[in-house]
């Protein structure tokens, strides 16, 4: 695109002897006289500055295909002015080139229009787009704060965490383009978070229907023998009392702390998945408070420990374990356990009330549906 100074069809630099003068003002008179068009120079001028006033707003890099028009425009003006001047005064027509420099503004005018349009549109997707990040952490950082899968994929969630502040940052000060970037970064990291949760080995749902089976006869069990017995759902981190089969109560539980998976041996610190019986009661001597001894490892136990160790999943040297309770001194909002079922020990104290030895225990990692 042309510019203002130094061109082809600029303005014409009054200089000379006095005669010379005398003789252009003349021919320019004589011009005029016959009613012959001046190159539209100062209108060159005005939409010269319109452009530049248009580029600054945006309207070049929002707007770039009528961007590209404004300036063909404007170009085409400029070669109409340079044929125009090699013409005869009194051929001349400048009327075309005048309609082009109008033209030109008018489209400089409308990419500047449109790109707010589009800023606009672009900062209210982006603004979305984040409103949605944050609905989408905020259900995964309360669902993990009684998961079993919350300390393994902390790293995870909170690497999602910066990455939607960061984006909420520079929606406020950088351009939209480099929010985008952010924003796009930060879906990448909360996407990784749920594929992780998705696939990790607390999400396994091959053992659900022997999970479901062995809490119905749990129920069943409470029901015909007239017992209390508990039912603890690891992925809730609750513990359900049932009396005769329905549930009289339920209370907040903490877990071992790898207990998103079965336990495989002594000291991994997973709570066990099984039925078992109370074998022993603890009110004085406990560690914690109150306890409720449980008889695990049960037969079931063994035979899982043995095929763990022959398929290779734990060491030959490894052991079963045991020792593992219902106790109390629950309540610190993290699962801290070498294994066992912790209670506050108020509750530890409601369930002592109905619990006795020889009544079940049955913990499951995930019973979808139940309770209702």
């Amino acid at each position: 695109m042309k510019g203002m100074n130094g061109t082809v069809g600029q303005p014409v630099q009054w200089g000379g002897t006095l005669g010379r003068r005398t003789w252009i003002i003349a021919v320019v008179c004589g011009a005029l006289a016959l009613g012959c068009d001046r190159a539209p120079m100062e209108l060159s001028k005005l939409e010269w500055e319109t452009l530049q006033d248009c580029r600054r707003q945006g309207g070049e890099a929002g707007a770039p295909a009528i961007w590209a028009e404004a300036e063909a425009r404007y170009d085409s003006a400029w070669w109409v002015i340079t044929t125009e001047n090699e013409q005869w005064f009194f051929e001349r027509d400048f009327s075309p080139a005048e309609s082009l420099l109008v033209r030109s503004g008018q489209s400089a005018l409308q990419a500047v229009r449109v790109a707010r349009v589009v800023k606009d549109r672009e900062r209210q997707q982006l603004d979305s787009a984040i409103t949605q990040l944050r609905s989408r952490l905020a259900a995964h950082r309360e669902g993990l704060d009684s998961h079993l899968a919350r300390i393994p994929l902390q790293g995870a969630l909170t690497d999602a965490e910066l990455k939607i502040a960061a984006a909420a940052r520079s929606f406020e000060t950088e351009p939209e383009a480099k929010t985008q970037a952010a924003v796009d970064e930060a879906d990448q990291a909360l996407t990784h978070l749920e594929e992780r949760l998705a696939s990790g080995p607390w999400a396994q749902t091959t053992d659900g229907p022997r999970w479901k089976r062995m809490v119905d006869e749990t129920i069943s069990w409470s029901r015909v023998t007239d017992s209390a017995a508990l039912v603890v759902v690891k992925m809730d981190r609750r513990a359900y009392l049932l009396r005769n089969g329905r549930i009289v109560a339920d209370f907040p539980v903490e877990l071992g702390y790898r207990s998103w998976r079965q336990k495989m041996r002594a000291g991994d610190g997973a709570t066990p998945e099984g039925t078992y019986l109370v074998t022993r009661w603890r009110v004085n001597g406990s560690r914690y408070y109150k306890a409720l001894v449980l008889n695990y490892p049960n037969d079931h136990d063994r035979e899982q420990f043995e095929y763990y160790r022959r398929s290779g999943q734990i060491p030959r040297t490894a052991r079963i374990g045991g020792n593992i309770e219902i106790h109390g001194e629950g309540g610190r909002g993290e699962d801290w356990t070498e294994g066992c079922v912790a209670l506050r020990n108020d509750d530890m104290d409601r369930l002592m009330e109905h619990m006795k030895v020889g009544d079940r225990v049955t913990i499951v990692r995930d019973v979808p549906g139940w309770p209702q």
